[in-house]
């Protein structure tokens, strides 16, 4: 990794390491659980990175002991009556459900628990690497209301419509082991090594070509939101864009020379 620079706000925390940038969720005293503060700084911090052509890849992570245990319950009803999550077409929602999503890539890198709104929010990214001993749950049912922040439909997504049933009518916690067998989680590490191999799967997708990585992702989310056919009217356009730009010539380059690609998203 290159050269580190960090901003901390008292819920959220970002740190640049090269081409990647942490988000960290700031909270420990509470195991990370939710706030409307930190979704707000989670917006800002997405904004900053979805807006900076020198990052690349971002990686989502906990401090302290656990990653997230959800939204704070105790503010969930005043946010939703007060407007607080209705995101407009210029906002970024940190669970990418209205307003702006994200162009490039987010990886989720959770340990302790991950319950909730905190899952929600690592599943609105583009996968989870989860610590040994990761619980995981979704147990808005057993709490009056359901996963609003768009779990209930990307649960479906990701592990198919049975096994999200079998979680989000249920309540019931899941560990790590569990998770990553139905898809839900895509890689499980120990615990001291988590944020490491989530930064060096994070620098791996930030050396790639950028314009590669952020249309390979438009058209996979075309795909999962809208299936497949409406994912191949997308390529022509795209197709059309890349085959032309230095990136593209350099990937060529790179290959006749037999070494790595040095892509500057141009």
């Amino acid at each position: 990794m290159s050269e580190t620079t960090s901003m901390q706000s008292d819920v959220v925390k970002t740190e640049v390491r090269g081409n990647v940038l942490l988000i960290g969720l700031n909270r420990p005293e509470k195991k990370n659980a939710l706030t409307g503060e930190m979704f707000q700084a989670l917006a800002e911090a997405y904004e900053r990175y979805d807006r900076d052509d020198d990052l690349r890849c971002a990686v989502l992570y906990g401090e302290g002991g656990a990653y997230c245990a959800g939204a704070d319950m105790t503010q969930l009803r005043e946010l939703v009556e007060s407007g607080a999550l209705v995101y407009g077409d210029g906002d970024y929602d940190p669970f990418g459900t209205a307003g702006v999503r994200l162009s490039k890539p987010l990886i989720a890198a959770v340990h302790g628990v991950c319950f909730a709104g905190g899952l929600q929010l690592a599943l609105s990214g583009e996968f989870i690497v989860a610590a040994e001993g990761t619980l995981f749950g979704q147990p808005e049912v057993l709490r009056g209301v359901f996963a609003f922040f768009g779990g209930a439909a990307r649960w479906v997504e990701t592990v198919g419509y049975a096994n999200a049933q079998r979680y989000l009518l249920t309540g019931h916690h899941l560990d790590a082991r569990e998770a990553h067998r139905i898809g839900l989680v895509q890689e499980v590490v120990p615990a001291e090594e988590l944020l490491d191999r989530a930064l060096q799967l994070a620098d791996e997708i930030a050396a790639a070509a950028p314009m590669g990585v952020r249309y390979s992702l438009a058209v996979s989310r075309r795909a999962a939101e809208a299936g497949v056919s409406a994912a191949f009217d997308l390529v022509p356009r795209l197709r059309a864009e890349i085959v032309g730009t230095d990136d593209a010539a350099e990937g060529i380059l790179s290959f006749k020379q037999r070494r790595a690609g040095v892509y500057t998203g141009h």
